[in-house]
């Protein structure tokens, strides 16, 4: 497979460790190109994941640049037809990485993701949908957020997210603790803005 998996550590050497362990169950997971970008820990996470998974490609960055410029500098370092950006804390189940490879590079979608659980196995908010003006990105706040939700509920409107997805399903974003894209589309789109440090670059 020409799979490049890009995962961004801050002192997350555990983390990295658990989840590479959980992608080796699947004899798929040798294939992958597996790249590490540390933001400068200032830890032994190089020691301790180089010397159990020898294979990991490390690059350095050399201050704590944020999500979208590790990842960027994880990208062009790739060498594979479709990168897949991966959460450090995420675990794989069933071979998704490599089932969720095989149906993608033979669709016409520029990016794809699988249904996330949380660690009681319940379902994760994976993908999301654009609102008119962007009322979407309030939601969150505090008390306006829940009157806006309040009031969307009434009048019945789309909702902004998938939890629980029961097939493939279209969306206008999807989360990028598990990302995965074509590097021609990259190519074409260009990479992360690096304006943003931590959230909403996956969304950009």
């Amino acid at each position: 497979m020409s799979l490049s998996v890009i995962i961004v550590n801050y002192r997350s050497s555990e983390d990295i460790c658990n989840c590479i362990a959980s992608a080796l169950q699947f004899p798929s997971a040798k294939s992958f190109e597996w790249i590490i970008v540390d933001n400068d820990s200032g830890d032994n996470s190089k020691e301790i994941i180089t010397s159990k998974y020898p294979f990991v490609k490390w690059i350095e960055m050399p201050y704590n640049a944020g999500f979208a410029r590790a990842n960027n500098r994880g990208i062009e370092t790739a060498t594979g037809e479709t990168v897949l950006l991966l959460n450090p804390d995420t675990l794989i189940l069933d071979d998704a990485i490599a089932k969720c490879y095989h149906r993608f590079i033979y669709s016409d979608y520029v990016a794809c993701g699988v249904q996330l659980l949380n660690a009681d196995k319940s379902p994760q908010i994976t993908g999301n949908f654009f609102m008119k003006g962007g009322l979407n990105h309030l939601l969150p706040l505090p008390y306006l957020g829940l009157f806006l939700r309040a009031i969307a509920f009434a009048v019945k409107m789309k909702k902004t997210n998938v939890r629980q997805a029961e097939k493939e399903q279209k969306v206008d974003w999807i989360n990028g603790a598990l990302l995965m894209v074509k590097k021609t589309v990259i190519n074409k789109a260009g990479l992360m803005d690096e304006d943003f440090f931590l959230y909403a670059e996956e969304k950009e």
